[in-house]
């Protein structure tokens, strides 16, 4: 990686003018643009060529400073912006694993026609990086090179309801051309991301509610594994086993009782019944 204080670019009068545009050594006659201070352009024959700080200094961020205001002048020159397709993607796993996904295409991308480009002017409570505008419709484009857009800046578009597109670039995009850079910047679909568009709201609701109805079936089976189990929850357990056993039945002793009952008006003793009925029972 490139370090961060080295950049392709320094400024003199209020312009970044690339390395290869200014004599070597102190005679560049730039600053950097981070920290205003003097810059010597190293045009060797074994490294990069490249801008230093003159005297030692631990200025950092001198890359990201070049290329955020770059990237501002760049495409307020430019008549078109190349946009990526934005697909809607969201998946989450509930508690019990069931995974929960909803995918759409929320815009196809394709050339966007510049025909004015804001720089940090204000939008309500937060600036963005640019606003490109084309017709009626605006885009906002944030640069990131170490720093992503926060989520207070991004829960602020949201509220905008402005569709936001990310460019990320490297600290090595400090050592392109001027027409290299542009050119990136322009029809680069790779370094493109969206943050955020209108139309994703709706694909969010649909993710959302099915997440809702697995959770609510989660919660159900939960409840089902939990709770005492009850003769009506499975009808089965009130059948006869599988190894078909039945209960006794005792119709050829109750028989014989009762024919004595109604002729004697007792029923007979253990001795009587095993002397007038032994074949029934036997000890």
């Amino acid at each position: 990686m490139i370090a961060d204080y080295r950049t392709g670019y320094g400024m003199r009068d209020g312009k970044l003018l690339f390395i290869a545009d200014v004599p070597r050594g102190l005679a560049c006659g730039c600053v950097c643009v981070r920290c205003r201070k003097t810059l010597v352009a190293k045009k060797g024959s074994k490294r990069q060529h490249h801008f230093a700080h003159f005297r030692v200094s631990n200025c950092l961020g001198a890359a990201e400073s070049v290329l955020h205001s770059l990237a501002k002048e760049l495409l307020a020159e430019s008549d078109m912006f190349l946009v990526p397709p934005y697909e809607f993607v969201r998946q989450r796993k509930t508690k019990t694993g069931r995974p929960v996904q909803h995918r759409a295409l929320v815009a196809k991308g394709g050339n966007v026609v510049i025909e004015n480009v804001r720089v940090e002017e204000r939008e309500s409570d937060f600036v963005p990086d640019i606003i490109i505008e084309s017709g009626s419709k605006s885009l906002i484009v944030e640069v990131a090179v170490t720093h992503r857009v926060s989520r207070a800046k991004l829960r602020r578009i949201r509220h905008r309801n402005l569709p936001a597109i990310e460019i990320r670039l490297a600290t090595s995009d400090s050592f392109l051309s001027r027409e290299l850079l542009k050119n990136k910047l322009q029809r680069d679909l790779a370094s493109k991301v969206w943050l955020f568009h209108p139309d994703q709201r709706q694909e969010e609701g649909i993710f959302f509610s099915k997440l809702r109805d697995e959770l609510a079936y989660d919660r159900t089976q939960l409840h089902r594994s939990t709770r005492p189990r009850r003769f009506e929850d499975d009808p089965a357990s009130l059948q006869p086993q599988s190894y078909n056993m039945q209960p006794p039945s005792y119709d050829k002793y109750d028989r014989p009782q009762e024919e004595f009952h109604r002729k004697h008006g007792r029923y007979a003793t253990m001795d009587e019944c095993l002397q007038l009925w032994p074949h029934l029972w036997k000890p």
